[in-house]
Formats: C-alpha cells, structure tokens, sequence
C-alpha cells in the first residue's frame, strides 16, 4: 500500500514507517502548515499548529491514506492518526483554559469528520488521556468513540535467550539522552549512596550511563529546576564513583551490544509519553527498573521488571508544584530504587526469572508480524472506503 505521511523522524519510524511492503511517501513539505509554523515561531511568536493541511493538488492521487504522528488533518482525504497524549494536540494559551482554547475546539471537529477514519492511541494510559479530553465535549465523543484504538508500539526481539547471571559483576545500563529528565541523576544519587553504606563491592556492581548531562532541563521540574550546585554535584559523583562508566553519546549499534551484556535496565524517568528504551531492553532480555509514569506500568508490569511506586495524577504524570514536592518525589525515586537494586544484589537469580518475562511479553505484545497485519486492517478500511467514494 501508499501511505502518505507528514515526517520521517523517530516516531513515524517507530509507529507508522514499520512494514517493508508498504511505500511511504512524506508530504511534510506539501503541508501548508510546514512554512505557516515557521512563520508562526520566527515572526509572531505564536504557539506551532499539529495541523496536515496539504497544498491543494500536490498530494499524489494514488496513495491509499493519510497516516500521521501526533496531527489532525484538514483534508477530503481518507486520514488516521496515531497519537501520544492527546488529539488533537494543542499547545497551551497563557491566560486561556484549556477547554475554552477556540483552537481545540476548532481542531476537534476535524477528528469528527468522516475523513478521519481511526484514531490510535499508543498505549492504554494515553486512551484514558483521550477520554478525559472528550468528556469534556460530549458531541465530539459520541462522533469519535469508535474511531479510537490502542496499539501498542512494535519491538522485535533483539535475543532469544533469558538472560544467566553467573558469579561476578552485575551489569546495570541508564539510556537517556535527556539525561536529568530520563532520571539520571536519581541513578548517580542511588549509587554513590549505596556505594558510602558498603552495601557492595568494587567488583560486584557496574552502571554504565549514556546521556548527555548538558541537558540539564527537565521539563516535569516546570518551574523548580535544580541549581547549579546540584548539577556540579552530579558530575563530581559520576567521575568518583568506581562503580560508574559515562558515554555522552554511542552509535546505535554500540548500545545495543551492551544491552545484549547488561543484566538490568534503569529508567527511573520523571517524565515519559511512552519508553521506547523500556522495549529495546526487554527485547534484548534485559529487565528494568522504571518509574510507574504514563505508559510505563503497561510495558514494564510485575516480573518482567521493577515499579517504583509514586502518586501520579490523572494523567499519569508526577505532580511538581512546588521546590519541596520535587525534593519529595526525588527522594522516594531514590529509596525505591536503591531498594530494588539491593533485593536484586540479594537474589540475583530473579534476573533470569524476569528475563524470560520481558522476552515473553514483547513476543506476545510486540510482535512487529501482528502489529503490520493491526495496521493493515486500518488501511485497508480506508482503501475500501477511497473505492466506495470513488465509484459513486
């Protein structure tokens, strides 16, 4: 099939640009919304548009569907989504409420429309997301309620064998580029505190961090960043510790062959719409200590990994309101993960056991086969709808 869509970064590649047999075709630069966004941030200062609206007559005919990342489209053709939040997206007004943003409820009717054929919600978290929005609009949830899906991202197995701890060092891994939001800091703290109270040896424990620790702002701190003391603080434990190793940056192929030799994964994230790194992990049977943010209690449930358990509010996410209640969730970050990490130290043997879980799991809920035959039904939907409309 053709499938038209609006990009080509990581997550059209990751949710849409999937299946070899399909030919994609990016019409990013025959949306008009591509040169009015420019205009809008350079020259207004106006909040970006997740619009598809293409130049009229650029759009190549023979293409069966629109299938877009996070946009609406306005358009007579056949379109889907897949989004990560909500949809549509739009960015906040200061001093407009959310509901009142005459944006919203403009972009709403387009997912009302009967050219906007299914709407995909990346996981079960980001549904009930979407389900808050619409209740806010019942004429619109009653338009949309059957459009709306789950499906979760494709992973393909990256080994097939649980992952046998013999004698020796136990290998921990922290990916995030993002470093501070990603929960890298949380993972030095921890560490450096378990390294002062003796619980392990120089030898019996190694994490090797790769991020970069310049990408200081964490978007869930909102306001209540941290200062430059802490950081310089971070920094020093991180070139102290005998037990850590830190990569700015590695090519794709070098984290991979670490994560094919690292017993356990860390993404104690503050913040995350989905956790792609979660998934790269399991499927190279390594299972990981997460936070319990957004999707992540879904991709990482009880023994094929480790929760750490906070309040969150009812859209998944962390509640930092003020300096103490980021010093609080930090704090319990902490403990909880210095807590797994020494039940694992205690019994190194349930990293076998929650291997095999994660290797299970993304076979049975990732699986790249299923996820493209999920995809094409959509499509196909669309293909015969496009036909329908064509001989009438």
């Amino acid at each position: 099939m053709k499938i038209i869509i609006s990009g080509s970064g990581y997550p059209e590649k990751r949710n849409i640009i999937t299946n070899p047999h399909n030919k994609y075709i990016d019409c990013r630069k025959k949306n008009i919304y591509f040169y009015l966004n420019a205009v809008k941030a350079k020259i207004l200062h106006k909040n970006k548009q997740f619009i598809f609206l293409p130049l009229p007559g650029l759009l190549p005919h023979e293409a069966d569907v629109i299938h877009l990342f996070n946009e609406v489209a306005d358009t007579k053709r056949n379109w889907i989504a897949t989004f990560e939040t909500e949809i549509p997206r739009v960015l906040p007004v200061p001093g407009v409420a959310k509901y009142d943003n005459p944006e919203l409820k403009s972009q709403l009717q387009l997912i009302a429309k009967a050219e906007c054929l299914t709407l995909i919600a990346i996981s079960q978290a980001t549904l009930d997301i979407q389900w808050k929005l619409l209740d806010a609009f019942p004429a619109i949830k009653a338009a949309v309620r059957h459009k709306l899906h789950v499906l979760h991202p494709p992973q393909p197995l990256l080994c097939v064998k649980p992952r046998l701890i013999s004698p020796g060092e136990i290998r921990f891994i922290f990916i995030g580029n993002e470093f501070y939001r990603k929960g890298g800091a949380e993972v030095v703290l921890a560490i450096s505190q378990l390294t002062e109270e003796d619980v392990f040896t120089r030898g019996q424990i190694q994490v090797t961090l790769i991020g970069d620790i310049t990408q200081r702002h964490n978007i869930a701190h909102r306001q209540f960043q941290d200062d430059e003391a802490f950081y310089t603080r971070i920094e020093h434990l991180i070139k102290i510790s005998p037990h850590i190793q830190h990569f700015t940056t590695l090519p794709n192929n070098q984290v991979l062959t670490l994560l094919q030799h690292s017993h356990v994964g860390l993404l104690p994230s503050w913040q995350d719409t989905y956790g792609f790194s979660v998934l790269e992990m399991q499927a190279s049977g390594c299972p990981v200590i997460t936070t319990n943010i957004r999707a992540l209690p879904e991709i990482n449930p009880p023994g094929a990994g480790w929760l750490i358990q906070q309040p969150v509010n009812d859209e998944y996410e962390y509640v930092v309101d003020s300096l103490e209640s980021k010093l609080q969730i930090r704090r319990q970050i902490v403990q909880q993960l210095k807590g797994h990490i020494i039940d694992i130290l205690r019994n190194p043997g349930v990293i076998t056991q929650y291997s095999a879980q994660s290797l299970k799991r993304i076979a049975e809920q990732h699986d790249p086969g299923k996820f493209s035959e999920q995809l094409a039904l959509f499509y196909s939907a669309s293909k015969q709808m496009h036909y329908t409309t064509a001989f009438k």
